[in-house]
């Protein structure tokens, strides 16, 4: 058996017998508790922010306003309740009690600073303009909550929306998403990361890759992506390589599943989904897309994500619109490289689950 092959074995069997690390939150949810706002939870961000004060604090003829408000000025006479700030704008992710979080509220801080970060496009887009908003109903850019009647849990998820241009965010993983452990720990790991996501049919008439998630590790490597066409096929590209199509269409009317599993020791990756059927409005089976991939690269301890999604004119002249994801959740579990016997250890393990299993079937 080889080396990789054990690793896995015995890591699946270590987590059956002594439990993974599992962990909802920074990320989580994007409900309260999770440390994302909503300006319907009574508290106004972003009103004085270097450069776009105005921008953000009321809807009048003086400051250019069309007659749609710039997301998180709310409230106001054309308010909107159920978007929330921009991330990148205050301490998402960093405040409520989910999953052992410190308590406290939603604050501004220097843009940029907390765990969330605006590289390109995104309300860097939209403040290119500030104080003036020239924009219609969806002629925004934003990363956001979103308050959803649809979302999978709870009533809120990560909404993106890129109108005019391109546009990438990062965020940073901290120990509250692994469960106390320090992400830059995890270099000695498996890490599953499962997600939900529901994506717009505004763009079916795209095919290219639209939307993209990047595993970044301590050196910023990209290690592992995922994505989706405008029609919603779901995609994967290995570092170095092109964007791989699965047969696999991620549903609009329903959420879809998607789980890496990321081996730092082994260098290797493996996707699974579970995808929506909009024709029978249901959850399809769990399918394996991808085992023990080989990455290609000497990747380190998972740190980072990035999101990528494509703006401007696609080619169906729609925006990219409706792009939602819910419900992150990380499972942390050692990898050990076996020594010579190490499977006999392996049998022990999987003998030691099995054994309750006997006695509560007789």
């Amino acid at each position: 058996m080889s080396n990789a092959l054990a690793n896995f074995v015995l890591a699946i069997a270590l987590l059956a017998v002594l439990g993974p690390r599992q962990a909802e939150a920074y990320l989580g949810s994007f409900e309260e508790q999770d440390g994302y706002r909503l300006p319907s939870a009574g508290q106004i961000l972003s009103e004085y922010l270097v450069g776009d004060a105005q921008f953000y604090l009321n809807n009048i003829e003086a400051n250019g306003y069309t007659g749609v408000v710039p997301l998180g000025a709310y409230p106001n006479t054309l308010g909107d309740s159920s978007h929330g700030a921009d991330l990148s704008r205050y301490n998402a992710g960093q405040y409520g009690t989910n999953n052992g979080g410190p308590g406290g509220t939603a604050t501004d801080i220097a843009d940029n600073s907390g765990l969330w970060q605006a590289l390109a496009g995104g309300r860097l887009n939209e403040d290119a303009d500030a104080p003036y908003y020239y924009g219609g109903t969806f002629s925004r850019d934003y990363v956001q909550a979103y308050g959803y009647p649809g979302a999978r849990t709870g009533s809120t998820v990560l909404n993106f929306l890129a109108s005019e241009t391109d546009l990438s965010y990062a965020y940073t993983l901290d120990s509250r998403d692994f469960d106390g452990l320090a992400p830059s720990a995890s270099g000695a790991s498996l890490v599953q990361m499962a997600l939900w996501l529901c994506p717009s049919d505004w763009d079916d008439d795209d095919t290219g890759n639209l939307l993209s998630l990047s595993l970044k590790d301590a050196m910023n490597q990209t290690i592992f992506q995922i994505g989706y066409t405008g029609d919603n096929m779901l995609q994967y590209r290995l570092a170095g390589g092109s964007w791989q199509t699965t047969a696999y269409r991620m549903g609009t009317s329903g959420w879809s599943q998607v789980i890496v599993i990321y081996d730092a020791v082994n260098n290797t990756a493996g996707l699974v989904t579970s995808a929506f059927n909009d024709t029978t409005s249901s959850l399809g089976p769990q399918s394996y897309v991808l085992s023990n991939q080989a990455l290609g690269l000497d990747a380190e301890a998972l740190t980072g994500l990035q999101w990528d999604l494509r703006g401007g004119t696609l080619d169906n002249g729609a925006v990219s619109f409706k792009n939602y994801f819910d419900d992150f959740n990380f499972t942390v579990s050692p990898v050990l490289v076996p020594e010579p016997g190490s499977l006999v250890l392996v049998g022990l393990a999987v003998a030691l689950v099995a054994i309750p299993r006997r006695r509560r079937a007789s």
